[in-house]
């Protein structure tokens, strides 16, 4: 399992923003979907942070796929830009003067 350092910062970011819309929704709150008090309970705007530590949770869940090991060599150049591996069939060679090239015709 693999963990993210942008991605816990990211989750963290999610659980911060929940926590402050949960204290600044008043004027926006709606229907009381489910009451857990005479004074307190779940409302309609507090669904948006629900969501947003749900997305939390996700985000910050591990991947499980490994990390990349680290290249010893750098990649290859893209195609068409800078010169890539030469091999002795690759090279073309000019005769020398006075000479034909290989195949006996100039």
């Amino acid at each position: 399992m693999v963990f993210s350092a942008r991605r816990l910062l990211l989750a963290a970011l999610l659980v911060v923003a929940a926590v402050i819309w949960v204290r600044i929704n008043k004027p926006v709150e709606g229907d009381v979907l489910l009451e857990l008090t005479s004074r307190h309970g779940v409302t309609t705007a507090d669904l948006l942070s629900l969501v947003a530590l749900a997305m939390a949770v996700v985000i910050a869940w591990p991947s499980r796929r490994p990390s990349a090991p680290p290249r010893a060599t750098p990649p290859a150049a893209p195609w068409g830009r800078g010169p890539g591996p030469t091999y002795g069939h690759d090279r073309i060679e000019s005769p020398a003067p006075g000479r034909t090239p290989r195949g006996g015709h100039p």
